[in-house]
């Protein structure tokens, strides 16, 4: 009676068994889903995050042109008035008023062609400043859009080796999804931050 106890108990816990190792493989298994989902919000946030920074390269890039061709047309008036200057300056005149309207347009050319060249709001110096902060905010959101793209590609490639992990039931590709899913989080944290390091 004794070892018919024995063989009862030993029966159970064999029927048991196939239980517990079937919870163990459901854990594992909800685990690189997870994973899957946590990767693919971020995706979605990051491949937003690049878009935004890709709209953000086209207006500062079409903002610094334009600027950059103001400038360019303030330096051809400024040069003008220059030359119309000296032209004026050297013509004759034969009566005091003439030379005095000479001289009234000789100094409204010197005022026209250092406003050109020293408006504190519009003149050359202020437009080149303006230029190159659009083309350092081009160049910024350029940087982001790559660290985006970076760590999108990341992501992606994590949900890939997660998905795999929990078909074939991995543990090496499981680990290699967390790793390259959290460096594709680190790129779009970067890109937020400090896009220059993400922008390899």
């Amino acid at each position: 009676m004794l070892k018919s106890l024995e063989h009862h108990e030993h029966a159970e816990h064999i029927a048991h068994v196939p239980a517990a190792h079937a919870e163990e493989g459901a854990h594992p298994g909800r685990i690189p889903a997870l994973v899957v989902a946590v990767l693919a919000a971020s995706l979605a946030v990051c491949e937003q995050g690049a878009r935004h920074a890709e709209i953000r390269v086209q207006e500062r890039a079409v903002a610094a042109a334009n600027a950059w061709a103001q400038y360019q047309a303030k330096s051809t008036r400024a040069t003008m008035a220059a030359d119309i200057g000296r032209l004026v300056s050297a013509l004759d005149a034969t009566t005091p008023e003439a030379a005095t309207r000479r001289e009234r347009v000789i100094e409204q050319l010197a005022r026209d062609q250092e406003r050109y060249e020293t408006d504190p709001e519009d003149g050359k110096e202020a437009v080149a400043h303006r230029a190159r902060e659009f083309e350092e905010q081009r160049d910024r959101a350029l940087e982001r859009t790559h660290a985006y793209h970076n760590g999108s590609a990341s992501m992606e490639l994590g949900i890939v080796l997660a998905t795999a992990s929990a078909i074939i039931g991995s543990r090496l590709l499981f680990r290699m999804s967390l790793l390259v899913g959290g460096l594709g989080i680190i790129f779009a944290a970067l890109g937020y931050l400090a896009p220059e390091y993400g922008a390899i």
